[in-house]
This record gives C-alpha cells, sequence and structure tokens, in this order.
C-alpha cells in the first residue's frame, strides 16, 4: 500500500512510514510493548507478565491476583506520536483472564487494537491459553482496515528455574481493506526462561514471520533487592538493544525502560501497574 506523502515523517538518515509504526515488517514484532518485554529484548514466550492477554495467553495460568496496569511509549521520539494502553488480569478457577487496549494516533491516522485470552492449568507445572484480538487502522481518504485474529499458547514450567514457552498468532480474516492484510502477520514464537543462583533470570525467545525472517531474542534480568531490578535485552531484525529498571513498593510496581533499534532510534516506554 502507497501511503500519501503527507503521512510520512522525514527524520536524519530514514523515513518512518505509518505502517512501520504498528509491525516491525519481517519479524512479527510489535512496536508496543510492556516495558519489562521491551527493556527483555521481546522476549515473552515463557514469561508471566502484566500483559500476558496480549502475549503468552498461558501466563494467565499462573497469575495469583488481579492486576491492573497502565502503559505508554514515545516511538522513536517523535514528539507527534505516543502510544497508550491499559491491561487487566484477573484470576479465575484453574486459570485467569487477561484483557489489553492500545491506542496510537497522530493527524489524519489513528490505530485501535484490543487482545482478550484466557489460561488454564492443564496439569501441575503445564498451562495452555487462547485469545483473540482486533485491529482498526483508520487514515484520512483511505478509511477503515479491520481485522481480527487469534492466538494460542502453551508453557510448562520443566523444574524449578526452568520453564518452556510457544505461541502463536494468526489472522483470521479482514473485515474490510484486505489490502492491507500484511499489517496482521502470522507469528510463531518459542522461548526459555532459566532462574540462576535466585539472584537473576535468562530469557530467551525465537519469533518466526511469514517472510522467512527469524528474530531472536535475549534478555536478562538481575535482581538487586526483592524490589529492584535491572532489566537488559537484545534482539535481531532490527538489531535493537534495551534496558530498564523495575521497582516495587507494596502493591504498586513501575517499570522504566528504553530500545535503541539501530535502523530507526531510541523508543522510551513507562508502564505503572497495581496488583491486589
Amino acid at each position: 500500500m502507497n501511503f500519501p506523502r503527507k503521512w510520512t515523517w522525514t527524520r536524519p538518515g530514514f523515513l518512518i512510514p505509518v505502517f512501520f509504526l504498528s509491525f516491525y515488517q519481517g519479524s512479527g514484532q510489535m512496536l508496543w510493548q510492556e516495558s519489562s518485554v521491551m527493556a527483555t529484548g521481546n522476549c515473552f514466550a515463557s514469561r508471566c507478565c502484566m500483559t500476558n492477554g496480549m502475549y503468552n495467553q498461558a501466563g494467565l495460568g499462573w497469575i495469583d491476583g488481579p492486576s491492573l496496569s497502565i502503559h505508554h511509549a514515545r516511538p522513536f521520539l517523535v514528539g507527534e506520536l505516543g502510544i497508550s494502553g491499559i491491561s487487566f488480569q484477573l484470576p479465575v478457577h484453574r486459570g485467569g483472564f487477561g484483557t489489553t487496549i492500545s491506542t496510537i494516533g497522530i493527524t489524519g491516522m489513528r490505530q485501535f487494537a484490543a487482545w482478550t485470552g484466557f489460561g488454564l492449568v492443564l496439569h501441575p507445572g503445564i498451562t495452555a491459553g487462547a485469545g483473540l484480538y482486533f485491529q482498526d487502522y483508520f487514515a484520512v481518504d483511505i478509511g477503515h482496515h479491520i481485522g481480527a485474529g487469534c492466538a494460542l499458547g502453551i508453557q510448562m514450567k520443566i523444574r524449578d528455574g526452568l520453564i518452556l514457552g510457544a505461541h502463536i498468532s494468526h489472522p483470521v480474516s479482514w473485515l474490510q481493506g484486505k489490502s492491507a492484510s500484511t499489517l496482521l502477520p502470522m507469528i510463531i514464537s518459542t522461548g526459555m526462561s532459566y532462574t540462576f543462583f535466585k539472584t537473576a533470570t535468562y530469557h530467551t525467545d525465537l519469533h518466526f514471520g511469514q517472510t522467512g525472517r527469524i528474530q531472536w531474542s535475549h534478555g536478562l534480568e538481575v535482581y538487586f533487592t526483592k524490589a529492584i531490578r535491572l532489566l537488559l535485552g537484545i534482539c535481531n531484525a532490527p538489531t535493537t538493544l534495551s534496558g530498564g529498571i523495575s521497582t516495587e513498593y507494596s502493591h504498586w510496581k513501575i517499570t522504566m525502560a528504553a530500545a535503541c533499534c539501530f535502523d530507526t532510534g531510541t523508543t522510551p516506554s513507562c508502564s505503572l501497574a497495581y496488583a491486589w
């Protein structure tokens, strides 16, 4: 799809077309992410986080209490652009429910996305999850492109400190604007999380997109204290270095992160969560 020139920003050394703000083409990496996932290189397949309704829905099977979180990112430090989201998770019998809503808007273009998912404990140490997502891309003179998709995931706790995970998301159909179907690629993800010495957790993921390119991701969480963690990450396609810090106080948790993509620039992010 060729967008009119007025929907493209020019920055020194590169162009940022609007569709790039939704997905890194070829890798399936979503631009909007929970700060802790962004800081650890986009590793999510084997994790339980605050936005499992959007990531691996199997992680909802591990949650032990409700939580509400808000998220904001400023892609590439572009002043005209901001991405905001809100997520809610609730444990239910033998599992959990989660939903995430996000929006991105600039003059002449807006994207809205909603994910909902459910995770279930199949067996001690094994959880599975399923989810649905909807996305609406609107641009002046082009109209709406509304799509829907589904997702399946599984996580297995092999032993204390070692978790394996797998996830697949796939577009079901485009209700309008079939020419924009490349904006919802199929993504297959596998990953592992390993906690060692009770002081750090290593995450690694592989993401397979429809273009055939493979994105690998590596992340590290270092526990300074029970309430303070340092987050580091790296991934390819595109090559990105990331980092952040997370702190908890009572029922509150705040995470600040930044990802530096060698192709496009730096994206800061912040997440605030309340769990009870």
